[in-house]
């Protein structure tokens, strides 16, 4: 199994190191073949030439395009590390840590990088990397894993603290075995789908075998995310020591679970009752032009205090198609909002486990998801749209029984949005890094019985 991944030369496997960490980072979903993406004001283009379910993705050349989407350049590794650096610090608040002027920054560290010969800013154990560049065919993978998970793996997890499975699964697991497994199926040794079945196998004769670390182990099988460190991405990230001393601190973020392998069947999304004067309805698409609710949500789209957090200020035919798109499906639902008998927004309801959040958070099945715009602006600041939010989260919860939380993404930056979610109810419960933005997750859980 050969996959011709790699190419030659430390450069290229720093900007690969560095473009894959953007990737999982940012959540942005990859497939094989051709990939653009910006990073700040840096267009890209490359081939995936591996997908890897665990991340360890492969790219032919990255290449600089310039504005007619002509290749300029092979991407310099201080170049790409320049742009993630810049967009990372636009996406946080400008009181972020990673904004501080003694934090440092990925440049800081990509010059003492360089002489050292160093590629990733939190590089594995030498031993695992000796590893996964020793190994040769996947007879001696398999036995790896086996020695790895008895020798090294089991007796870490029996010794770690119960409770913080953040903690293990960061240093135990993603940047442990999951990460060699990466490695040798990007260097074509082995399919990573036959190493992690037989790891999930290991882990679960392991639960069984000691009852004590099934808190662990049980969370690693099942849960739809694990933890990860961020290098690149993340309000909270350093790098530099209080002392000064160039020191990658990195940042715990969640990434896709590639050993859990049965994903609950779900309903679509319920349509909630939301009662005190609202109206909700799904939107309706008629005709060839799409009719006048399609007509509505481009005019509302169009407005400006929407169109500067939404970034979707698209023509009617691009929203017809979309919202066509929406109604033929079961991962949302477009509806339009009425207050005292007069339309005043726009809101999404979403299914979690179908919708690009499902990579950012260990969801629950059942976890619904809402996005609104209210498209009227004489509706804006008079507390509309905090009222509505906790009618909509209260009708979701109230419409689906198993629903045990109704979250959002409002961008870090957009406050009033931020602060409109705080007011109905929803706790910030984390930071997610998404392909366009940094959203603040908002939550909004099902009170306890008896509250």
């Amino acid at each position: 199994m050969t996959t011709g991944v790699d190419l030659a030369g430390q450069p290229h496997q720093r900007t690969s190191v560095l473009l894959r960490r953007w990737l999982a980072e940012t959540h942005t979903p990859v497939a094989e073949g051709p990939l653009r993406l910006t990073v700040g004001s840096l267009r890209l283009r490359t081939d995936v030439v591996y997908d890897s379910p665990t991340g360890a993705h492969g790219f032919g050349p990255i290449q600089v395009l310039d504005a007619t989407d002509g290749p300029v350049e092979v991407a310099e590794p201080a170049l790409l590390a320049a742009a993630c650096s810049a967009d990372a610090r636009a996406r946080a608040l400008p009181d972020a840590p990673i904004n501080a002027a003694g934090s440092g920054s990925l440049l800081d560290w990509m010059v003492d990088a360089l002489p050292r010969r160093a590629v990733d800013p939190l590089a594995l154990p030498e031993d695992l990397v000796a590893v996964a560049r020793s190994v040769s065919d996947a007879a001696e993978a398999q036995r790896w894993l086996s020695s790895h998970v008895e020798g090294r793996l089991l007796p870490a997890v029996r010794g770690w603290e119960p409770g913080d499975a953040t903690g293990a699964t960061a240093a135990l697991l993603t940047r442990g075995a999951l990460a060699v497994i990466g490695l040798l199926g990007r260097r074509g040794v082995v399919h990573e789908a036959d190493l992690l079945a037989a790891l999930a196998d290991r882990l679960r004769a392991v639960a069984e075998a000691y009852p004590d670390v099934e808190w662990l182990v049980g969370h690693w099988l099942t849960s739809p995310t694990l933890t990860d460190l961020a290098a690149l991405n993340g309000s909270r990230l350093r790098y530099r020591a209080e002392s000064g001393e160039i020191r990658v601190q990195g940042v715990p973020f969640e990434v896709r679970n590639p050993l859990r392998s049965e994903v609950p069947n779900v309903p679509g999304v319920p349509i909630p009752e939301l009662g005190a004067g609202w109206s909700l309805r799904p939107v309706r698409v008629e005709g060839a032009d799409g009719g006048p609710d399609v007509e509505l949500v481009h005019r509302w789209m169009n407005n400006g205090h929407v169109a500067v957090n939404w970034d979707q200020a698209w023509p009617v035919a691009q929203w017809r198609d979309e919202l066509a798109g929406q109604l033929a499906g079961q991962h949302s639902v477009p509806c339009i909002v009425g207050l005292d008998g007069r339309d005043v927004g726009y809101v999404e309801l979403y299914r979690v486990q179908r919708d690009k959040l499902a990579r950012c958070y260990s969801y629950e099945p059942h976890d619904l998801g809402v996005h609104i715009a209210i498209g009227e602006p004489d509706a804006i600041g008079r507390g509309v749209g905090s009222a509505l939010l906790r009618a909509v989260a209260e009708g979701l919860l109230a419409a689906d029984r198993e629903c045990g939380r109704v979250v959002a993404e409002p961008n870090v930056h957009n406050g009033a949005s931020v602060g409109a979610f705080g007011k109905a109810g929803f706790d910030r419960a984390a930071e997610v890094g998404l392909p366009n933005k940094n959203s603040a997750l908002m939550v909004f859980a099902r009170p306890a019985s008896g509250e």
